[in-house]
């Protein structure tokens, strides 16, 4: 097995932060962001190359249910919510 980089691991963080937002359903893209953040942040210190591949793995399996979820809602689009629709305020 290839050793993973901290690199590839931040490209993978990236790549699942950018594709979840692409949710159109504003409860399902918020549900993702935090996910993936809280599952990176809870796995931050762990030094075992296996269980760090383990987890690689994992998150590459989920990036691509997110990009297929992501599909999916494009074809059944709903309205936008209330919270969605706020200007920002003014400064």
């Amino acid at each position: 097995m290839a050793a993973t980089s901290r690199a590839q691991v931040l490209d993978l963080y990236r790549a699942m932060l950018r594709e979840s937002k692409h949710f159109n359903a504003y409860n399902y893209r918020m549900y993702a962001v935090r996910r993936i953040r809280d599952a990176f942040r809870e796995n931050k210190n762990v030094k075992d190359p296996v269980e760090i591949q383990n987890l690689v793995n994992k998150a590459k399996r989920d990036l691509e249910i997110i990009r297929r979820q992501v599909h999916i809602g494009q074809l059944y689009s709903t309205d936008k919510l209330v919270i969605e629709n706020q200007e920002k305020p003014r400064t």
